[in-house]
């Protein structure tokens, strides 16, 4: 408006129907917002107040790890109702979007950030689709939760200042079974999918086979995805290792223990892997489900507390199965996140960092749980879970036989040490 343009008086409106913008009108409607702002902007709350706070959830929908996306969102729906709906007076709303392959889940990591306007992101099972969205999760400045991925890298050489992991690296993972396995014999035949966690637990296992006079007399590594596993069964059938270890998961895992069944291989050679979820051994059936596996929770076992009980009891009158290490996995790392909100009355990024840094979770394990500051692992115990001989149950698979480090024993020896470690966490 130039110096010569004036507002109208009470009575000169800009149209016949009197209902333009007078002066009068203008002052009224200043001091009408003027007194909002002075008694708080009781509008402004409620508005806020009546908008949900946005948590991403990347999990698969479709492809290989299907199965555990949805036992991992069931579990992420149970922390929200834990606080009954709502944290900061705000109803919390998830927003799950498909994890199938690190394109796309880039394309919805940046979709959760900048469309739906999340203040954090969970989930994550691929190692290299989280590979692929933590950078983005550090420009953003948005907490990332990892809650399924095992690749060292993730709180190693490519850890970042807002990303933390619920899951066990596989530097601690192969360290907790190996002890179990080497009793069998140190001649191994590997067998892991082609892309990062696969590959890593190859390197893992297999160097710390070799450090105790061990060796590889086979290797072979298939493609994501992978249907026939029947060329690769008969090279180990031909081979006869001690012991078979693998680095599938989901329903490749499932795929093989099937097809490892069909040419009589199950009970005769040991076999193992980095991490094992229910889901794959339900879905392969008690006649072909078989090993022992390092695992970072079961529904039973030696792991119970009085929080993980409630868990169960709620999980189970809720959805259909039992919940497993994935629904259990993604219960905590989206309660982290609603604590962190909680207690710093924040969705600040920093802020939640900050808490989750130095914060202490107690009774969802017998020994407290916390993320490390330097790289934001989440350190606690693990388990050795062997299949049941005979599974008379349709869910439960497993006997705890054993639990990682032993109680005597600093909770992080299974760890990689601070010295160790190939993470340089940057500034916030």
């Amino acid at each position: 408006m130039s110096d010569q343009q004036e507002i109208p008086d009470d009575g000169d409106a800009r149209n016949a129907g009197g209902a333009g913008i007078t002066r009068r009108g203008l002052l009224k409607g200043g001091a009408a917002l003027g007194l909002a702002a002075g008694l708080g902007g009781p509008f402004i709350r409620t508005a806020s107040a009546a908008e949900p706070i946005k948590i991403g959830v990347l999990l698969p929908k479709t492809g290989t790890y299907a199965a555990q996306g949805r036992q991992g969102h069931n579990g992420a729906t149970l922390a929200v109702d834990d606080f009954g709906g709502k944290v900061l007076g705000r109803p919390v709303k998830l927003v799950w979007l498909d994890e199938n392959g690190p394109q796309m889940t880039q394309q919805h990591m940046h979709k959760l950030i900048h469309e739906e306007k999340v203040v954090a992101v969970q989930g994550g099972i691929s190692s290299g689709d989280v590979l692929a969205v933590m950078p983005i999760a550090a420009k953003s400045k948005t907490l990332m939760m990892a809650t399924g991925p095992n690749a060292t890298q993730i709180t190693g050489s490519k850890c970042n200042r807002y990303t933390f992991r619920v899951d066990l690296p596989n530097h601690a993972t192969v360290r907790t079974v190996f002890p179990h396995l080497k009793k069998h014999g140190l001649n191994w035949y590997f067998l892991v999918a082609s892309y990062a966690w696969g590959i890593d637990a190859y390197n893992q296992m297999k160097s710390l086979l070799v450090q105790n006079g061990g060796k590889a007399i086979g290797s072979d590594q298939a493609p994501l995805g992978t249907s026939d596993f029947s060329s690769y069964i008969l090279k180990m059938k031909v081979a006869n290792p001690d012991v078979i270890f693998l680095g599938l998961g989901g329903r490749d895992l499932t795929n093989f223990l099937k097809q490892a069944h069909q040419v009589g291989i199950t009970g005769k050679i040991p076999i193992s892997a980095p991490i094992s979820n229910d889901t794959d051994l339900w879905a392969a059936g008690p006649h072909a489900a078989a090993g022992i596996f390092p695992k970072i929770w079961n529904y039973t076992g030696s792991q119970d507390t009085e929080k993980s009980h409630e868990f169960i009891k709620k999980y189970q009158a809720k959805f259909p199965t039992p919940p497993e290490s994935e629904a259990w996995q993604d219960w905590f790392g989206t309660t982290a996140i609603l604590t962190a909100i909680k207690e710093t009355q924040s969705t600040n990024g920093e802020d939640l960092v900050k808490f989750l840094e130095g914060h202490k979770f107690s009774g969802y394990k017998k020994r407290e749980m916390y993320f490390r500051d330097f790289d934001h692992q989440l350190i606690q115990p693990t388990l050795v879970a062997k299949v049941k001989s005979n599974i008379t149950s349709k869910y439960n698979y497993f006997d705890i036989v054993d639990v990682e480090p032993a109680a005597d024993k600093p909770v992080e020896s299974i760890y990689v040490s601070k010295s160790e470690s190939d993470c340089k966490m940057g500034s916030l």
